[in-house]
């Protein structure tokens, strides 16, 4: 049974990790609950309170950790742009405590979740981890920072997988979110408001992916060679634009909304969508999937 320590395990995607690995594995949680609240109850799981940016948290961890996932941060491009100074906590600071920590408990793998946002807006809309990076938002570039220290703790002895998630989307989403994910946004508003804001052009677009082919990756890449010290796009290969999801929207909720449109978020992307060719060489499990339909059927979950 591995030890595994996972940051921002009451989140989206952290909470829906710890299900798919806690059977299997001994695993730490540490979260502040700043976007999740999802505690698990299991024989297998310690869940500890608070912040990764303070190292005294790691002291709470009693035995040796096989693999850490990174998970947590601050994920909104926006927030990171009126506060840039908790964007650089939550984010850089968070990553290098915990690369010490890898370095001191002599850790066998890093998995990092980076963003998408790293790349900005590309000269070329579909983009590989060949491309250039240059970040538009705070967090963006937190995240590329992150990146960067990861790479420089590997003459440190880290071993890591850097995966740069698109727009992770997913039925166990609360819809009570008006900063993070364009999706959840969208159905937070008609939801709870009956109106639906889009900030920026309805030209835009989005490479979306599902949190069921995100946790395929996140559970393979700690036992997968290919995978040790390399940086991997992880997206859908495909782009949905904001015209399309509202379409989506109207088609698939009861509620009548209105449509209103504002200028842009300051640092926004306006699109770029992932060139997966690596993530389909390196992982066993790669499913091609029709991303519209799946964006359908989630917002009929919903039940709106």
């Amino acid at each position: 049974m591995k030890k595994i320590l996972i940051t921002g395990c009451c989140g989206f995607i952290g909470s829906s990790l710890v299900k798919r690995l806690i059977d299997n594995h001994k695993i730490y949680g540490i979260d502040d609950f700043s976007s999740g609240k999802k505690i698990i109850k299991h024989k297998n799981f310690k869940f500890i309170q608070g912040k990764c940016e303070d190292p005294r948290i790691f002291k709470k961890i009693y035995h040796r950790i096989d693999y850490i996932y990174h998970l947590c941060g601050q994920s909104s491009g926006e927030k990171s742009f009126y506060n840039p100074l908790d964007d650089v906590a939550r984010n850089l600071l968070t990553t290098v405590n915990l690369l010490e920590f890898y370095i001191k408990n002599k850790c066998k793998r890093f998995i990092f979740t980076s963003s998408m946002s790293v790349y900005g807006d590309s000269k070329k809309t579909r983009v590989s981890e060949k491309d250039k990076t240059t970040p538009k938002s705070f967090y963006g570039l937190s995240k590329l920072c992150s990146e960067e220290y990861i790479k420089k703790y590997y003459l440190k002895g880290v071993n890591y997988t850097i995966l740069r998630l698109f727009n992770v989307i997913g039925e166990d989403q609360s819809l009570d979110n008006y900063e993070q994910g364009m999706l959840r946004i969208y159905l937070s508003q008609v939801k709870n408001t009956e109106k639906l804001l889009i900030k920026g052009s309805k030209n835009r677009f989005r490479d979306f992916i599902h949190i069921d082919e995100v946790l395929n990756y996140l559970e393979e890449a700690p036992l997968n060679n290919k995978a040790k010290n390399q940086t991997i796009n992880v997206g859908s290969g495909k782009k949905v634009h904001v015209r399309e999801l509202e379409k989506i929207l109207k088609n698939n909720v009861n509620k009548k909304f209105k449509t209103f449109y504002k200028k842009s978020t300051p640092l926004d992307q306006f699109g770029i969508y992932s060139n997966n060719s690596k993530l389909q060489k390196i992982f066993k499990i790669y499913a091609k999937t029709n991303i519209k339909k799946k964006i359908a059927n989630l917002v009929k979950s919903h039940s709106i």
